[in-house]
């Protein structure tokens, strides 16, 4: 028997470990997968937004990934892991137990580097946690100041569209309570909005911003945030309401496997995923993503489990085709509308090479994002 362990229970470890089942499954192989994750809710993040903005409650944004035993057919056993053995091919958790493998699908995502900025773990909201949205959602309603900032200390985070989507929705959230004086910026280090997805693209948001009177003001690097104020090296603004992006960086227990380039991510090489001098071991999350010039957000974290997972199963079962990198689309929030655009990726040799553009723009595309959320969510639930 092939055994094959899954570390971590979100995007890329569910869509890994679903795909390999399936496919052994489907072609009679011999394959064990197990997936080891620490915590029991397999969340669906872009659904915080809607928490903070009161669209959407707690138990929505999440499903008991204890399920996807029954749903997929694949072992889950929750458990925080505490050791990774890539010698020996061993990984230790909390509980005591010890899990041999054949192939090692990380996908353990990023962590929040809170602590980097000066003076951003002490001011300021987010709804990249649940708990955050929640205090946002509270700071929102009660919020009867005029500034709102929207800060992004560094580049990338996680979903590069964000900031841009939070300005846009904050806009109409105001005025559905019938409340217009409120100025809102977004303070950022690019030189215009989501510019790494390409011209027509960063032009919807230019033009969707300027609809919804929201300022985007380029910065060239955090030095302090007050109680009332964030500094950056050419300019400041003040605020009444911060909302900060965190910065990510590669889990404290995934260390040892850093790029030496940069300590934010992980070592890996393309097209495939794999950590250098373990080809048995994959690496699929926002931290391996940066390094082979791929985006920070859910689907392409999917189509890049995909890839992983069709390298596994070709060793496995010798021809298997491994898939390429897929284009990868996008759904966005503009002002009382929405998009959709696209990205095309060739590699080069030595990491993905992308063209992005917009495709259309349609109020329905709120809905479908919303209704592909909850309904990957359903799935999971019996």
């Amino acid at each position: 028997m092939v055994r094959v362990l899954i570390l971590g229970g979100g995007t890329a470890g569910l869509v890994a470990a679903r795909y390999l089942k399936a496919e052994a499954d489907r072609l009679k192989l011999n394959l064990d997968v197990t997936m080891v994750t620490a915590s029991e809710r397999h969340y669906m993040p872009p659904l915080f937004m809607e928490v903070a903005l009161g669209s959407a409650e707690e138990h929505e944004t999440w499903a008991p990934i204890k399920n996807a035993e029954k749903v997929y057919g694949f072992k889950v056993d929750i458990d925080r892991v505490t050791e990774i053995d890539l010698d020996n091919r061993r990984v230790k958790t909390e509980s005591g137990k010890v899990y041999d493998y054949d192939y090692l699908f990380l996908g353990l995502g990023v962590e929040y580097d809170w602590d980097k900025y000066r003076g951003f773990a002490e001011y300021g909201y987010h709804n990249y946690t649940l708990e955050g949205a929640l205090e946002l959602r509270r700071a929102l309603y009660s919020f009867r100041g005029r500034r709102i900032v929207i800060y992004v200390p560094e580049t990338p985070h996680r979903c590069g569209i964000y900031p841009f989507e939070m300005s846009l929705v904050i806009r109409s959230y105001f005025e559905a309570r019938g409340i217009e004086d409120i100025e809102i910026s977004v303070l950022h280090p690019g030189e215009a909005p989501a510019k790494a997805l390409g011209p027509t693209v960063s032009r919807f948001f230019q033009k969707e911003m300027e609809k919804a009177r929201a300022k985007f003001v380029h910065h060239d690097g955090h030095v302090e945030i007050t109680p009332d104020k964030v500094i950056t090296k050419n300019v400041e603004l003040e605020y009444d309401l911060l909302i900060k992006v965190p910065p990510i960086k590669i889990p404290k227990i995934m260390e040892f496997m850093a790029d030496e380039k940069d300590l934010r991510w992980a070592k890996v090489k393309g097209p495939d995923f794999r950590y250098p001098g373990y080809d048995e071991v994959y690496i699929v999350s926002e931290a391996s993503m940066p390094p082979l010039g791929l985006l920070t957000a859910g689907v392409p974290l999917h189509n890049a489990a995909i890839v992983s997972a069709t390298s596994i199963l070709h060793q496995v079962h010798g021809g298997y085709p491994v898939a390429e990198y897929a284009p990868t689309m996008c759904l966005g929030v503009g002002y009382r509308t929405g998009f959709t655009g696209n990205c095309e990726f060739h590699w080069n040799g030595e990491k993905y090479e992308r063209t992005c553009y917009l495709l259309f723009k349609s109020p329905l595309i709120k809905e479908m994002k919303g209704a592909f959320y909850r309904g990957w969510l359903d799935s999971l639930r019996l």
